[in-house]
């Protein structure tokens, strides 16, 4: 009886402390506040507002100078009222409901949630900042209170009730993630549930006007965009939100909560909300497949995994190839191509034409980690995934029969998963190449095995070699081998002739490492040579040759002959 009494009388004292600090704000009080500059479309860093509604979950303040300014103010009073009750009626109890609680009463000691609405910058429907949940005296500009602030241009507007989803997500991940758990989340990741909160409160199921239907032109403007590096512009936006929509459609409201409501960050804390509920996929099998999904968008291929199962995305998002390439059997049967992508972007490279089995290699770069699938396309219609098995040293062959006659194209689809976390603004390039060339092989060509650790050949630089069983003929330099294309350039250096070329064992060749850019002696210009006998000048600044993961030892000097042998191709320009 004594403990119950002392139990009563301690939660007592605590109601008693917390209400004696506690103040509610009153409708018409005038406060200053701290705003965050970067995103106050006058670069200010404080301001006066003054509280023009009081909801049952939040206090709606308005920024004075740009409320003063108003030809209506009973229309705009009007439009926050609407506001305030979608916020008390749906944005609250169903994001509190997914995503879990935010911090209450949090610390200003009060449960309402503080909106100040002002004007910001162009292009930013609002945003949060987490220096408010700290006390003044460690973070001297924090309005010590959960806090969202939202642009005064969309206030009025259908998507002002997802602006404020969206950042209310970011309200409750703090809580849950910083506060509770000790852990920031990946901004990428948070972005995407903020994203999904407008889909979640049902705001998207009006497509016309809708935050979906401007998520979906952003991500059409770079398919390619990298899902992970985060740079805050609009196609980043696009890219979270389908990934996002893909996922919880596929997985269920629950994995937003499991990963929202475990100690992790990132993409490892999807996959332990994966662990968690009972799924054996992890993000890198499941990005691939919305990969997939985005280039096919069909539910009829391998029970539903390669489509987006909302019927608006279903019915309106098909993304074209990344490059296109048409083989022929009396042109060009022959095609080699060397890339540098983002990880965690979706890339696709079309093949057609042809009249052949198709043969279809893959390289990734050393240090690098990628998962490589070509979709087929047949003439009737349908359509299978197959990967590619990559060997030690991230190689791997596949043959496609019938290319041409039941196989209508055939699209690589790499994905580098190298990095898991950590990522931000600017990500390093991955590198890779491939094969692809018409052949009457029949049989699947075996792997090449991995190169044995005892082998260091130590052939002078210059020297030329051909591997035994292998037409191509290389000439060193550095540690890489570039291949002679032709047998006309051998005309354009003295030195090199036939007698001169050493066989060597594979082994040994594939010691070196490929190398296809080089620059004429006198010229500056870095020209990449593809396997089509084409050359593609670099146009780019060096610091963005170093960014793309572009090696200058791997620049060969060669002479104006050989750069003028080359046919002309589209430059390669930094993206």
């Amino acid at each position: 009886m004594k403990k119950i009494l002392i139990k009563i009388f301690f939660v007592s004292a605590v109601f008693f402390i917390l209400s004696s600090f506690a103040k509610a704000d009153t409708l018409g009080e005038h406060t200053p506040f701290f705003v965050d500059s970067s995103y106050d479309s006058l670069d200010r860093s404080a301001l006066v507002a003054t509280l023009q509604e009081v909801s049952a979950r939040a206090y709606f303040y308005a920024e004075d100078d740009w409320w003063n300014s108003l030809s209506s103010q009973d229309s705009a009073k009007s439009a926050i009222h609407l506001l305030a009750a979608e916020f008390d009626q749906k944005i609250y109890p169903k994001l509190i409901q997914v995503y879990g609680s935010l911090w209450e009463p949090g610390i200003d000691n009060d449960y309402k949630v503080t909106i100040l609405i002002s004007r910001i910058k162009e292009g930013a429907g609002g945003y949060f900042n987490s220096a408010d949940e700290y006390q003044r005296n460690s973070v001297p500009t924090s309005n010590e209170r959960e806090m969202i602030y939202l642009n005064s241009s969309y206030f009025d507007t259908l998507r002002a009730k997802s602006f404020l989803a969206h950042e209310f997500q970011h309200l409750i991940t703090f809580y849950q993630k910083d506060k509770l758990r000790g852990v920031a989340d990946e901004v990428w990741l948070n972005e995407a549930r903020s994203e999904y909160a407008s889909t979640l409160v049902g705001y998207d199921d009006v497509f016309v006007g809708s935050n979906l239907e401007k998520r979906i032109l952003d991500f059409y403007k770079d398919p390619s965009d990298s899902l992970t590096e985060w740079t805050n512009v609009p196609i980043d936006y696009g890219s979270a939100n389908l990934f996002m929509q893909y996922l919880v459609s596929h997985f269920g409201n629950q994995i937003l909560t499991k990963m929202v409501q475990n100690p992790y960050a990132g993409i490892a804390s999807i996959n332990e909300a994966l662990k968690q509920l009972g799924f054996k996929e992890t993000l890198s099998d499941i990005f691939f497949d919305w990969t997939a999904a985005n280039y096919l968008n069909d539910c009829k291929i391998e029970g539903q995994k390669y489509c987006y199962l909302n019927n608006i995305l279903n019915e309106k998002l098909k993304v074209s190839p990344t490059v296109s390439q048409l083989l022929s059997s009396t042109g060009i049967s022959s095609i080699s191509w060397t890339d540098f992508v983002k990880d965690w972007s979706g890339h696709w490279y079309k093949f057609s034409g042809g009249n052949a089995n198709l043969k279809l290699s893959f390289k990734q770069a050393p240090s690098t980690t990628f998962k490589a699938a070509y979709i087929i396309q047949k003439i009737n219609g349908s359509a299978e995934i197959k990967f590619i098995n990559l060997d030690a040293s991230g190689q791997g062959t596949d043959l496609v029969e019938n290319f041409g006659t039941d196989v209508s194209s055939v699209t690589l689809v790499p994905v580098s998963v190298t990095n898991t976390s950590g990522f931000g603004i600017s990500e390093p390039f991955r590198q890779f190449s491939y094969q692809v060339n018409l052949t009457t092989e029949a049989v699947m060509p075996s792997l090449p095995s991995s190169v044995p650790s005892s082998v260091s050949p130590n052939y002078p630089d210059g020297s030329l070699i051909r591997a035994k069983g292998d037409y191509k003929v290389y000439v060193l330099s550095g540690g890489y081998k570039r291949w002679i294309q032709n047998s006309e350039i051998f005309k354009f250096y003295p030195h090199f002739g036939w007698q001169a070329v050493i066989e060597a064992t594979p082994e040994e060749r594939d010691w070196y490492r490929d190398d296809w850019l080089v620059r004429a002696d006198g010229d500056l210009r870095v020209y990449e040579i593809n396997g089509d006998g084409t050359k593609h000048w670099l146009n780019m600044t060096a610091e963005e040759f170093s960014q793309t993961g572009r090696i200058w030892d791997m620049v060969y000097i060669i002479n104006n002959s050989e750069r003028d042998f080359y046919k002309t191709g589209a430059d390669v320009m930094f993206r």
